[in-house]
């Protein structure tokens, strides 16, 4: 397997098709197909080209190594995310990619290309399409993950499918049902980003729909402590989103702790001022 890329570990939060995201995980991974001079000289061009949103130039590189080579399983995907990829996006294109990824699936589900194939499929049906199918995008991820847990793009498919089960419009009794499919889901994670955003996610969901800081809490400090968020903006939000819970939840000495924290980190934000003030209530001997 020949790997362009680790997991972006900026990618937490659902973003437009044209994204960092997706930006990532276009240079995630490039199959290796055994024996083709072409592809050792060729493919990875491919790969970086549309890592950089070159699309066209991609889909030259993919074009021709799949008429060189028509076997290559990996020039086809290239070319098929390509498509995905383009500033025009038309519902010719979407189907055009759908029904390459679906060819290189019923190929072979188990090589890389077929399990690539198998996440862009269900990842289609939750962005690209005119007309999204959550449901089928949901039961994408969830046998990606049951057929091939520790692959990298099942680790990938973990905080997508986060997403899609806790923002839906369920009763209070089916939703606590996919809270706990989230958590159990959390513990089977390899991949370090992939339990980091999955966490955040579901800690997110916890405070925006039921204002339950006494599990989003512990998620939230994990990852800091961690030391997990690279991203600055993301880590600023959290940092004052920590703060905040353990203020709720009445543990004021911690809250005092992250609000320190947050000042230290960003000691020249706009809410530094504020932050100082809470800080000072949270902690009598603090000083602004």
């Amino acid at each position: 397997m020949r790997l362009f890329a680790a997991i972006n570990p900026n990618s937490v939060f659902p973003i437009s098709p044209v994204s960092k995201f997706l930006l990532a995980a276009f240079c995630l991974l490039a199959v290796t197909a055994a024996g083709a001079a072409l592809e050792a000289g060729d493919l990875p061009t491919g790969w970086k080209e549309l890592s950089l949103l070159n699309t066209s130039e991609a889909q030259t590189v993919f074009a021709n190594a799949a008429q060189a080579a028509p076997a290559s399983r990996e020039a086809r995907l290239g070319g098929a995310l390509a498509l995905l990829q383009l500033r025009s996006r038309i519902a010719g294109n979407i189907a055009s990619a759908r029904e390459q990824l679906e060819a290189l699936r019923r190929e072979n589900s188990g090589d890389d290309s077929g399990i690539a194939a198998a996440y862009y499929l269900a990842r289609i049906q939750q962005v690209h399409s005119f007309t999204p199918d959550r449901a089928v995008a949901v039961a994408g991820y969830r046998a990606l993950r049951t057929a091939h847990p520790g692959h990298v793009y099942a680790q990938l498919a973990a905080p997508k499918l986060a997403l899609l089960l806790l923002y839906d419009e369920v009763p209070p009794d089916e939703w606590e049902r996919r809270v706990a499919e989230v958590q159990a889901m959390i513990v089977r994670l390899d991949a370090p980003e992939a339990v980091r955003d999955t966490r955040l996610i579901l800690a997110t969901a916890l405070i925006r729909l039921r204002r339950d800081h006494a599990r989003a809490y512990p998620l939230i400090t994990a990852c800091l402590e961690a030391g997990s968020i690279t991203r600055k903006p993301r880590l600023n939000a959290l940092l004052l989103q920590a703060a905040e819970s353990a203020h709720q939840l009445g543990r004021e000495a911690e809250s005092a702790e992250w609000y320190g924290r947050f000042l230290a980190e960003f000691p020249h934000d706009t809410k530094a001022d504020e932050n100082h003030r809470r800080l000072a209530q949270r902690s009598p001997e603090a000083r602004p």
